[in-house]
């Protein structure tokens, strides 16, 4: 192609924006109204003309990517709405959101990103909390709230309002919309639809509603608490009924933040978060994760532009092929342990590690990390193969079929979820399927 590439964007409160910048200072050129080669949307729900502007886009031949719609973990696509089929690709922000479309079976691509709302900041850490920041879950646009978050909204306040500390309440909409009330010597400050911060870095601390508020304060380095939690995904339109998660099983424990308002009390709770960075960080890695960087955006953007999204294929593989998450192994290195006292370099089995998403340098440099955690010499690591497909249903059952067995204590899902699993106490069981399936192939 020898003319610049184009793109579209659906702006979400400057969530795009350093999308956008990002693409421009590729050489990409921006349209208004198309056709172009890309459109950034950053939902695809069947409100609010979401579909109609795909659908736009998608028929001049238009590439069409989910940009995040702020932070927190999306779950529409459980049951609120059905992912769209004119979406080519998901673009999240860490290896935990992408592990979260895997579980839930997403079907498009699903490519990580980076953090893009806020420059982060180191964690300091608060051994006296004197300022406490009250985020509500917000309204929508109309005013309308899921009764279950008014209900959270308002437990939370009041417990709020029993501790030592000064509250300030940074609210969307008015107080009354959210399930508060005026109280005397609160400060109440009407927020914005947006990404500032400047309430957060004057906080000791912040308790906030489930969504993108908190993550803002992880990402700023302010000890945080998260309220409301796990609540089934909602429109917020007036007589909305609560839909159920589909596969909540399977990850709400995953993507769980440490500190949670409902945990216990209140005043222990914020405490406890303002001591150390250390509970949290693995979780933060996961749903924060690294910065943005714009140039390799800009060439994954190209790539799945000019290559229509097409995977790339799966390298070969020894006779008895093992499949396993990269994310994983740095969770559980004990598996990786386990795999390397079952197998060595010598034997005719390959353990493939797939990072849905991941690029490959990520992927190699958390595995290093894992294998350092595992006490595992790399001079007697049996064949490992790293793989970093995009997460998708396609990638799961490409792998799926390759593989003969999992290495995994994590909950079963997809196609990958139906092979022979192993676990950290199955060495024993491991050994003896890879023998058998040699026996066989003698025979």
């Amino acid at each position: 192609m020898n003319r610049p590439l184009t793109f579209a964007v659906k702006d979400h409160f400057g969530d795009s924006l350093p999308y956008a910048r990002a693409l421009r200072d590729a050489g990409f050129e921006i349209v208004q109204q198309g056709p172009a080669d890309v459109l950034l949307i950053d939902l695809d729900a069947p409100l609010y003309g979401f579909r109609p502007m795909i659908d736009h886009f998608s028929e001049h031949g238009a590439t069409v990517l989910l940009y995040p719609h702020g932070a927190g973990t999306m779950l529409g696509h459980d049951g609120l709405w059905e992912p769209y089929e004119r979406v080519d690709g998901n673009l999240v922000i860490g290896p935990g959101q992408a592990e979260l479309a895997r579980r839930m079976e997403y079907p498009a691509p699903t490519y990580v990103t980076g953090w893009s709302l806020c420059a982060t900041a180191p964690f300091r850490p608060c051994p006296d909390v004197g300022h406490v920041l009250f985020a509500p879950t917000h309204p929508a646009g109309d005013g309308g709230l899921a009764e279950s978050h008014r209900q959270t909204n308002a437990e939370t306040f009041a417990r709020l309002l029993e501790g030592s500390w000064h509250l300030t309440v940074r609210h969307i909409g008015t107080i009354e919309q959210n399930g508060l009330w005026p109280v005397d010597g609160v400060d109440f400050v009407t927020g914005k639809m947006d990404l500032a911060h400047t309430e957060i870095d004057a906080a000791d601390a912040v308790v906030a509603g489930d969504g993108t508020f908190p993550s803002l304060a992880i990402a700023r380095g302010v000890p945080t608490v998260i309220c409301g939690q796990g609540h089934p995904p909602a429109y917020g339109t007036p007589g909305e009924k609560p839909v159920s998660l589909r596969h909540g099983d399977r990850y709400l424990d995953f993507i769980r933040y440490p500190f949670d308002a409902g945990d216990g009390p209140l005043d222990e709770i914020v405490h406890a978060a303002a001591q150390s960075e250390a509970p949290i960080a693995e979780w933060k890695r996961r749903f924060v994760g690294e910065p943005l960087d714009g140039g390799a955006f800009a060439q994954l953007v190209e790539r799945i532009v000019l290559q229509g999204g097409h995977a790339a294929p799966i390298d070969e593989t020894r006779a008895f092929t093992v499949a396993g998450f990269a994310d994983e192994m740095l969770e559980r290195p004990e598996l990786l342990a386990t795999f390397a006292g079952c197998f060595g370099p010598d034997d005719d089995v390959s353990l493939i590690l797939w990072g849905p998403g991941v690029d490959a340098d990520v992927l190699l440099a958390g595995i290093e990390r894992a294998v350092a955690a595992a006490g595992v010499d790399g001079d007697s690591l049996p064949d490992i193969l790293l793989l970093p497909l995009p997460g998708s249903v396609d990638s799961d059952r490409r792998l799926a079929e390759r593989a003969d067995a999992l290495l995994s204590e994590w909950p079963p899902a997809g196609r990958l979820g139906e092979l022979p699993r192993y676990g950290t106490a199955d060495a024993a069981r491991l050994r003896g399927a890879a023998d058998r399936a040699r026996s066989l192939r003698a025979a």
